[in-house]
């Protein structure tokens, strides 16, 4: 064994893998210093620092006290094995004198590690002043609680224009309003069912490149002729689960609400005049009978809509079945999961939910070679090369990076911001025409969960985003589902040529560039 010498305690937290502290006792002096005790694997416990213990250097040894939330200190001696400074840290690695010191380290974890005992009961917490009151003398109540709870001024997110009376069934306990940066991206040139000329579209990001790659991918096709736009389709499903006493109970339930749509149909329409329910679709799993309804909700997303719709018609259904044949319902859950709000799944690829819309063009070898700084052939074998790792990563679908349109987009136009999950689910598609000298595109996003009217379309920012693509209020969602889908294979295109071209780590990354 390397010859040791013994050196001053280093102090460390025993927060395992957080935040601690080493406090140098060196020549009579005390020096504090943040350290972070970041893994322990193969017995090498690995620290991270920005000041190095000047004592330590590779076969010396260092007595570490740890100190326990509970009180407890434990010394334990640490060989140290390596010291490498990276950039503006030091990474020290350390292992344990003998397998006797490393069991006993563990033990004493095992022991000290476990969380301070919590009361089984809590009567007393901070509470929110004005909770529920849509007005500005409780907004400021609310903001200088927050401010004395939390010790933060809160100058910039308190200061907004928007009133609180009308952010009913927008927001809660409202405080104030956070600034997203906004660009315009384009001009894109549309030739679709329902966009047709040139259009810049507010993206709200924060990403440096997202907009310039966007404007790039947008000036290519334009300057190829364009891009064509249609909506395919529009559907919104709440899936109610039925738990029946049987599979006997199930069937017949799933029959018997067949039979009887049109009267279930009305009911929904006592709920809202705007949500179109088109069809019941009975799934049974044993003796669960899910229900897909399955809605158009016209310009409104529709989410909160047909949720009351559908609430609606169950009960309406649980009470007829009740009083005509005596069948009672064990169970009702007005959601069992499979609409899959807010989540990418295979149904919502396949089947779609909001607005299935479908992007397509062609782009010149003299577009490609001057704007994209790629050949047709070099974006195209780029294509498959990336679908090629699409299918071994299990994507659902293949995109470039649809999300980050869909969410710049939404959160612009005031969308619910959430639905990102689902909605930017694609499919991409390329390949050479011409002989060669062109490039034909396409993209279908199957699941667009938007809305031109209701929620957070109203507020005056959103509702100015929206009114700059000629998307407020009614009539218009589908015209916003097919801007979205032409800036998104833009920004396909623009980030799949950066990727072949070698040029996207120079977009993001300032040394790259220099």
């Amino acid at each position: 064994m390397t010859n040791c010498v013994q050196m001053p305690s280093r102090i460390v937290n025993a927060a395992l893998f957080g935040i601690a502290k080493a406090t140098d006792h060196n020549d009579g002096l005390e020096d504090s210093r943040d350290m972070q005790l970041e893994s322990i694997e193969a017995g090498l416990l690995k620290f991270r620092t920005r000041n190095l213990w000047m004592s330590s250097s590779p076969g010396t040894v260092e007595l570490v006290e740890f100190q326990f939330l509970r009180g407890f200190i434990y010394q334990i001696s640490l060989n140290i094995v390596s010291v490498v400074q990276q950039n503006n840290h030091y990474s020290i690695s350390a292992s344990f004198l003998s397998s006797e010191s490393e069991q006993k380290f563990w033990s004493v974890f095992f022991t000290n590690m476990r969380p301070l005992d919590k009361p089984k009961e809590v009567k007393e917490w901070p509470r929110l002043p004005g909770r529920g009151q849509y007005t500005e003398s409780a907004r400021q109540r609310r903001l200088s609680f927050i401010e004395e709870h939390t010790g933060v001024e809160m100058k910039h997110i308190g200061n907004t224009d928007i009133q609180p009376e009308t952010l009913k069934r927008v927001t809660e306990s409202f405080i104030g309003t956070v600034e997203i940066p906004v660009g315009a991206a384009g001009p894109l040139m549309f030739y679709g069912q329902h966009v047709k000329g040139h259009i810049f579209a507010a993206m709200a990001t924060t990403e440096g490149s997202l907009i310039a790659s966007a404007t790039r991918g947008a000036t290519a096709i334009t300057c190829s002729g364009g891009v064509t736009t249609a909506v395919l389709d529009r559907r919104i499903a709440r899936v109610p689960l039925f738990q029946m006493a049987d599979l006997h109970d199930a069937l017949f339930l799933a029959q018997w609400v067949k039979s009887r749509f049109l009267d279930i149909r009305k009911q929904t329409q006592l709920m809202s005049k705007h949500a179109d329910l088109k069809r019941i679709e009975p799934q049974i799993l044993g003796r669960d009978l899910h229900m897909h309804f399955v809605y158009d909700s016209g310009d409104a997303a529709g989410q909160n809509m047909t949720t009351g719709c559908t609430w609606k018609a169950c009960h309406w259904i649980m009470d007829q079945i009740s009083d005509t044949f005596g069948i009672k319902v064990n169970r009702f859950i007005i959601e069992s999961n499979l609409s899959n709000d807010k989540k990418v799944t295979y149904n919502n690829f396949m089947f779609g939910r909001g607005t299935r819309s479908v992007a397509e063009c062609k782009l010149t070898a003299k577009a490609t070679k001057r704007i994209l700084n790629v050949t047709p052939d070099q974006l195209v074998s780029g294509y498959h090369s990336l679908t090629a790792g699409a299918i071994a990563s299990g994507m659902i679908g293949v995109n470039i990076n649809i999300a980050n349109m869909v969410a710049a987009i939404f959160t612009a136009t005031g969308q619910d911001i959430a639905s990102v999950h689902e909605s930017s689910v694609g499919h991409l598609t390329m390949d050479l025409v011409d002989n060669g000298e062109a490039v034909y595109a396409s993209l279908v996003l199957p699941s667009l969960l938007i809305g031109t009217v209701g929620g957070g379309t109203r507020l005056p920012h959103q509702n100015e985003a929206l009114r700059m693509i000629g998307c407020d209020g009614t009539g218009k969602s589908p015209r916003l589902a097919e801007i979205i889908c032409g800036f998104a294979l833009a920004l396909d295109i623009s980030t799949l040529s950066a990727l072949v071209a070698d040029e996207f780590a120079a977009a993001h990354h300032p040394l790259v560039a220099k």
